[in-house]
């Protein structure tokens, strides 16, 4: 019994820091060292007060790299009203000096556009060394992408890492979506009723449930619907 109560009072402080929320820089350093098959603790958040929290999201937090160079992680929540965007610069550890053994890494067959569904022919596989991959190269195995949808559009040839690409997103018929027009300086965001059923890369028909208005609008990976650029939306979040 008393070895018991001691194994208890030890692990409370452990249970209890397990609890804590992750910051937003702890965020982007675990998204960054996951997407990189890095080790806990290798990446470092850059120019940030690591005690902003990274709160809470009713959608679930979106997690990216916007840029090529992949040293900046971005995070984004769609839920209304107040859909937000942050981003987080991160440092990597400094790669070998030397060349290294050959390696294989999963690269793009072909150019890809963002929502594209992953096929065996959209992928292969090439040897590079260490010291020449980019840390996006983390898998070696294509079957591992096949039937997921981009995040982002990719060129011949650039690799490809489980950040690039997630499950593909269905949209139901007759259900509430995330639907958004770009303008310089921004997005508007709407909640449009879908009336057909969709997936990333797909183009459905929408209704706004006010107007009784129709629009069409193409599905993106990340489950939201894009109106084209000359359709204009009657509802908008503030």
């Amino acid at each position: 019994m008393q070895k018991l109560l001691i194994s208890l009072l030890v692990a409370l402080p452990l249970c209890g820091w397990a609890a804590e929320p992750l910051s937003l820089a702890e965020a982007a350093e675990r998204f960054a060292e996951r997407s990189a098959s890095l080790p806990e603790g290798s990446v470092q958040a850059q120019s940030i007060d690591r005690q902003i929290p990274l709160g809470n999201c009713a959608s679930g937090w979106m997690w990216s790299f916007p840029y090529e160079a992949r040293t900046t992680v971005q995070v984004s929540c769609t839920a209304s009203p107040t859909p937000t965007r942050r981003f987080v610069a991160v440092r990597y550890p400094s790669l070998p000096t030397s060349a290294g053994p050959q390696k294989t890494f999963v690269v793009a067959a072909r150019d890809l556009t963002v929502g594209s569904v992953l096929s065996a022919d959209d992928l292969t596989v090439v040897n590079v060394s260490a010291k020449e991959r980019a840390f996006s190269s983390t898998l070696s195995d294509p079957a591992a992408l096949v039937g997921l949808a981009l995040t982002r559009s990719v060129r011949q040839g650039e690799s490809l890492g489980r950040a690039d690409a997630r499950s593909v997103q269905v949209i139901k018929r007759n259900t509430a979506v995330s639907a958004w027009s770009a303008f310089p300086g921004g997005r508007v965001f709407a909640k449009l009723t879908a009336l057909q059923n969709g997936k990333a890369g797909e183009w459905i028909e929408l209704e706004n449930p006010q107007s009784g208005r129709r629009l069409k609008g193409l599905v993106q990976a990340d489950g939201t619907v894009r109106i084209g650029a000359t359709q204009v939306m009657s509802t908008r979040v503030d």
